[in-house]
């Protein structure tokens, strides 16, 4: 369990890493000219990346060991799921 988690939280925080990196490309510049409607949930995603394994961690000896590995994977599902269904929304 424990190597899975560890997997999965070098997994998130590269993910975090790589949204920081191309933040300027999705959002469109520096001069706020991008889709500020989606800035915000943006941003969320990448704070979501970073707590959700540090929530895990904290919850490995206090709940079953299924719950923190789900929410360990969370950020790396949802960006799947979101990379299937960008098609769709272009």
């Amino acid at each position: 369990m424990v190597a899975l988690l560890v997997i999965a939280t070098v997994i998130d925080l590269v993910l975090a890493g790589f949204l920081v990196a191309v933040s300027g490309f999705i959002l469109e510049g520096v001069n706020n000219t991008g889709p500020m409607q989606g800035a915000g949930w943006f941003m969320a995603f990448i704070v979501f990346c970073v707590v959700a394994p540090t929530a895990a961690w904290i919850l490995r000896k206090r709940t079953p060991p299924a719950i923190p590995i789900v929410l360990a994977l969370a950020p790396i599902a949802i960006g799947i799921i979101v990379l299937l269904a960008e098609p769709a929304f272009v």
